[in-house]
């Protein structure tokens, strides 16, 4: 698809093709008007040259009558000139008459005029006309006046037709605007949506691509399409992308490192502790004993630590998905029966409840990812509480829904608590212990099978974390990132 350069011609390229049906309706409507008021000009114009024609033929008929009567009773040669100049008058305003739009009647009506004004002229040609002419020449006057008067009053036709023709335009432009504008209307709306569509489309994209960068999803690359302002910003997002995944592969490599370092005297000073907590020694002074105890304690929560530490670092280079049929409810029981002990020294009961039989999964990968969710669940547990484990088909995926009795986790909250290392409220307490690696390996993993994970009804009482995860994994495609030695491998 072609787009502009900028996002900035994109929009006004979209309002100017957006603004252009609106834009002819008003041009249509601007020429609808422009021919309504010239054949009102025109309307006015004929009826005025009607009702003219018409006034003419009246008058001048009716002095050539009374003219030919006086000549033929006085034989003035006077009275004859006049009526020779009202002859000629009348004939021009027969062929003004004429070149009206008239009827076949109303123009035959019109030529019956000439025909006694032709015995008139041609009896006056040379003159007094003869005695026994005359009462002709009366006959033919009247005639004449009488064929004026009729022709005259079906030139009024012209005007009444005028305005008939221009109330029928007038009606037929009313009625056939709102349509018009309707139709222009409804195609500016339909094209501006699908400019929205066009200009959101790429905006989306970003928003997209942001927000995964901020899960830490650096595996896929970012392609925008768009104007070029909107695709270099694609670039510069994908070079974040790029640097994001060198830091954290600098920093997972750090950390393996120092854990590895840190293992080896960490050991000497447990065993040292223990030597020394186990009197093998020598007997120590009460206040010796508690020094020694306080740093074979603390020695042991570093030791967890570190372990936490390679076992995030063991799963982050995991080998890539061995995918295969998984029963899973015995999976869930399995967890259920390694935190046995630990429920029953708090007395919290455990709730299975679900009809899920089999997915295409790595058995290990999510036995892991049940058995942190769960010991997350019994963490916030409080004593004599329930941890309940829901499983349900959605579909064409499985839905892993792990509930506890705990004080749930807040808004503010329900994205970062699968970081790594980042504890909520209640551990930042010190109420609860952890190292903040046990929802963000959970993460990696429901990741790896193409799912997802996510915290339900966030700041509520109660914290509830559900999986989603493809029944079928065929056609996968391994996406995870795996570390082989320093280098990474996508």
């Amino acid at each position: 698809m072609y787009y502009p350069r900028s996002l900035t011609n994109v929009i006004l390229a979209c309002f100017v093709l957006s603004a252009v049906p609106l834009v002819v309706a008003l041009g249509e409507l601007a020429f609808g008007l422009d021919s309504l008021a010239k054949r009102s000009q025109l309307s006015v114009r004929e009826a005025e040259a009607a009702s003219t024609a018409s006034r003419e033929l009246r008058d001048l008929s009716g002095k050539i009558e009374r003219r030919v009567r006086q000549s033929i009773v006085l034989e003035d040669p006077e009275l004859i000139d006049g009526y020779k100049k009202l002859d000629a008058q009348l004939e021009q305003a027969v062929i003004r008459a004429q070149s009206l739009p008239l009827t076949d009647d109303e123009r035959a009506a019109v030529k019956l005029i000439n025909v006694p004004r032709r015995v008139l002229a041609n009896a006056f040609s040379s003159g007094i006309p003869k005695l026994e002419e005359r009462a002709k020449l009366a006959d033919a006057a009247a005639e004449l006046a009488d064929n004026a008067a009729q022709a005259a009053t079906l030139l009024t036709r012209v005007t009444e037709r005028e305005v008939v023709e221009l109330r029928t335009m007038a009606a037929k432009t009313r009625e056939n605007w709102p349509w018009f504008l309707g139709v222009a209307a409804l195609t500016a709306l339909l094209l501006a949506v699908g400019f929205s569509i066009l200009i959101a489309r790429p905006l989306r994209n970003i928003d997209r691509s942001i927000r995964k960068l901020g899960r830490g999803e650096f595996a896929e690359s970012i392609t925008i399409k768009g104007p070029r302002d909107l695709r270099s910003l694609g670039e510069r997002l994908d070079w974040l992308r790029r640097r994001l995944l060198e830091l954290e592969t600098h920093q997972t490599r750090f950390l393996r490192h120092v854990s590895h370092e840190l293992k080896t005297p960490l050991t000497a000073v447990r065993e040292g502790s223990e030597l020394l907590n186990d009197r093998i020694v020598g007997e120590m002074s009460k206040a010796q004993f508690d020094v020694v105890r306080i740093i074979r304690d603390n020695t042991l929560s570093l030791q967890r630590l570190i372990e936490d530490l390679l076992s995030y670092q063991q799963h982050k280079s995991a080998a890539p998905l061995r995918l295969e049929r998984v029963e899973l409810t015995p999976i869930v029981e399995r967890v259920v029966r390694e935190h046995r002990l630990e429920m029953l020294a708090r007395a919290i009961t455990t709730e299975i409840k679900g009809d899920v039989q089999s997915l295409q999964a790595d058995r290990e990968q999510l036995r892991v990812v049940l058995d942190n969710l769960v010991s997350n669940a019994i963490k916030y547990t409080a004593r004599g509480g329930k941890v309940r484990i829901i499983t349900a088909l959605d579909g064409d995926m499985v839905q892993i829904d792990v509930e506890d009795d705990g004080p749930g986790i807040s808004l503010e909250d329900q994205e970062r608590v699968f970081d790594s290392f980042y504890r909520g409220e209640a551990s930042t307490n010190g109420k609860i212990k952890g190292s903040g690696l046990g929802l963000a390996i959970v993460r990696e993993y429901v990741l790896a099978h193409q799912g997802s994970v996510y915290v339900v009804e966030p700041g509520k009482p109660g914290g509830r974390f559900r999986v989603r995860l493809p029944i079928d994994q065929s056609g996968f495609v391994e996406r995870s990132v795996a570390f082989v030695g320093d280098s990474v491998v996508a």
